[in-house]
């Protein structure tokens, strides 16, 4: 029952910045504007997240700076996609390296070290009443990250927000059809902004998560290609926020299960560590197939 709890805590800790990172990045793509920057703005929420913990000693202080520092990274992103007319790729994958190299120097400016930065502060872990005394399985909701606790509140208010509401109407109709959308009296630059910034702020909040909930500390590239990964949740997930939340489940459980494997089996470890990424190429392909298939059964039909 221990092992099956810890497996359990390890899927939960895996998906959380996957899953945010990828609800997320939902409104950005059904808005029009694609980013492959989540791995980017990941990276330098985490790193100013950590130095934020640091220097001021409180962890709720480095969770704001994160966030903050999500939403203008993704801000940066929608003025060179919306204003500036970039290619989105580019942007997004200038935004990647400049991350991983600005952090690295950030760390050997204040810290002397291109590695790790010194330990900080963490957000305190909450423990659900009732839930944490079930015999067996309590240390589940035992000392939870309170971001993680979020995840299942934001992918609801994702899909509401989306499907309910005038702004999701708003944000569908820029994606895909923006000069019909502008006719209709819709602000397309501003829906695209808000979009791509909700997509910052979740970025952040999975960078904080992290660096000062997770870890206690920043590491050189420490989000491990989650934003990538992120964005085949969306693609599998059908741009749905609890399909990405699902996949987001599946691709937490590969991370976590590469974690358990590392030291365990006589396996080299480069191999093991492939486990996610070779996950994410595998479902991405089949998500693809199945899209095809589905799109000459209709064709087929009509």
């Amino acid at each position: 029952m221990m092992a099956l709890v810890s497996i359990i805590t390890g899927i939960l800790v895996s998906t959380t910045p996957i899953a945010l990172a990828g609800i997320g990045g939902i409104f950005g793509e059904r808005s029009g504007i694609t980013n492959i920057g989540l791995e980017g703005t990941m990276l330098f929420s985490a790193f100013f997240a950590a130095l934020c913990s640091f220097m001021t000693g409180n962890p709720w202080l480095g969770l704001l700076a994160g966030i903050a520092t999500g939403v203008l990274v993704s801000l940066l992103h929608a003025f060179l996609c919306i204003n500036v007319r970039i290619d989105h790729n580019v942007s997004g994958l200038a935004i990647n390296i400049i991350a991983s190299n600005i952090t690295i120097y950030l760390m050997s400016l204040y810290f002397g070290n291109k590695g790790t930065t010194p330990g900080c502060p963490k957000l305190t872990g909450v423990t659900i009443p009732g839930l944490s005394q079930i015999p067996g399985i309590g240390g589940i909701f035992t000392n939870v990250s309170l971001i993680t606790l979020l995840v299942p509140v934001i992918c609801v208010l994702a899909h509401y927000f989306l499907s309910k509401t005038n702004y999701g109407l708003h944000v569908i109709a820029s994606g895909e059809n923006p000069q019909a959308a502008h006719s209709l009296g819709i602000h397309v630059k501003r829906t695209q902004y808000i979009s791509v910034m909700i997509g910052g702020f979740c970025c952040g909040l999975a960078g904080a998560f992290l660096s000062i909930s997770y870890l206690g500390m920043f590491i050189k590239d420490m989000t491990a290609s989650r934003g990538f990964i992120a964005i085949a949740t969306i693609l599998v997930g059908r741009y749905k926020p609890s399909g990405v939340l699902l996949s987001g489940l599946l691709f937490g459980f590969a991370v976590s299960l590469q974690i358990s494997l590392q030291g365990i089996i006589d396996i080299p470890t480069e191999i093991i560590q492939c486990i996610p990424y070779a996950l994410t190429i595998l479902v991405v392909v089949g998500s693809v197939i199945r899209d095809r298939k589905r799109k000459v059964r209709l064709t087929g039909a009509y």
